[in-house]
């Protein structure tokens, strides 16, 4: 008789559950995880907040996982079981034209969308918050045994930040200022200040600047108490920010940094956020200010491979991010908690 594993799931708006199917069988290319930690992400409560209806239900959510090789299929390669890995959940086939051009891989052409197909048990989704998931051996990829599974988990978003630094072409003569001290804008910032910029930040709630200060960021403003562009100037000589980075999806944020940025800044749209902010920009201040606007989303398989590297060697600080952990069975409390304003990473440890 087969064994089954406990998975997290969001059923509806504002209500996830644990459920339980049977561990699923795995190929000759595959490899069988055993997640030991999902931490929630923006994406994941936001949908738990009924925010995402573009998603549907049963999700079994999760992306920034972590765990240990289970079992794997007699054709697997430069894995052992008990090697601590991540799961690359972009899925890139790796053989198509955009893959063999290393671009961002949600650029792959033949990518799946796993988050809008239903499997064989009903359920949407990665099983990232699950006990075990199903990989194909290409997609998983090793992270030193050092490192708690919960940082680990922090290899999809710092691949994301590391792929929109690599857009802005970061140098270190550059003031990069970042909107906003959340998870990801510390990371933003982090990722900076490892490629030699100077980094100001900008926040309104104490409890990020008091983390911002924890990871020895000095240069960090708060507008609602102090002038923004005065401070700038102080911190920058006059010169202003080379580069903004909206790390928060705001329009009051973007409305900030277009009205204090100088002549030839770079602004990265870092951050989503439904319902979508509202921005208005005059084409002509494009135009005779020399900006630059870049999105940026997801990650190219060297982003993720660096990430990993990052992580692993510690030379980007989380674990000043991870601020909540919960049990599985506790999933409904953990996205209360994830969802609170303010908060940084909760993470989910899988039995």
């Amino acid at each position: 008789m087969k064994k089954n594993m406990k998975f997290g799931v969001l059923v509806a708006d504002k209500k996830a559950e644990v459920h339980e199917h049977e561990i699923p069988d795995i190929g000759d290319d595959e490899v069988l995880i055993h997640n030991k930690s999902c931490n929630i992400c923006t994406h994941d409560y936001q949908q738990w907040l009924g925010l995402r209806p573009q998603q549907p239900y049963p999700m079994a959510w999760g992306h920034e996982q972590s765990g240990i090789v289970a079992d794997m299929g007699k054709k697997v390669k430069y894995l052992e079981i008990g090697d601590q890995v991540v799961d690359n959940i972009y899925r890139p086939c790796l053989e198509c034209a955009n893959c063999r051009k290393g671009l961002n891989m949600h650029l792959c052409l033949n990518r799946p969308n796993e988050q809008f197909t239903k499997d064989k048990y009903g359920y949407y989704g990665h099983y990232g918050c699950g006990q075990y998931e199903v990989v194909h051996q290409k997609h998983v990829v090793k992270v030193e045994k050092n490192i708690p599974f919960e940082e680990a988990g922090f290899t999809e978003p710092l691949a994301t930040v590391l792929q929109g630094i690599e857009r802005l072409s970061i140098q270190p003569s550059d003031h990069v200022l970042v909107i906003g001290a959340g998870t990801m804008g510390l990371l933003n910032a982090q990722v900076a200040r490892y490629f030699g910029a100077e980094v100001i930040i900008s926040e309104l709630m104490e409890n990020k600047i008091q983390t911002a200060q924890k990871l020895h960021f000095d240069k960090i403003i708060n507008p609602s108490k102090e002038d923004l562009v005065k401070k700038i100037n102080d911190f920058t000589n006059n010169k202003g920010p080379s580069t903004i980075i909206f790390a928060v999806g705001d329009t009051k944020a973007y409305e900030q940094g277009f009205n204090i940025a100088p002549r030839n800044t770079k602004f990265l749209i870092f951050a989503a956020n439904f319902p979508a902010p509202q921005w208005t920009v005059d084409p002509n201040l494009v135009h005779y200010k020399f900006w630059q606007i870049i999105g940026t989303y997801g990650a190219s398989l060297k982003n993720w491979q660096d990430a990993v590297e990052l992580l692993s060697y510690k030379k980007i600080n989380v674990t000043s991010l991870i601020e909540k952990r919960f049990s599985l069975m506790d999933i409904q409390k953990a996205f209360e908690s994830a969802a609170t304003p303010g908060t940084y990473r909760t993470a989910v440890m899988i039995p």
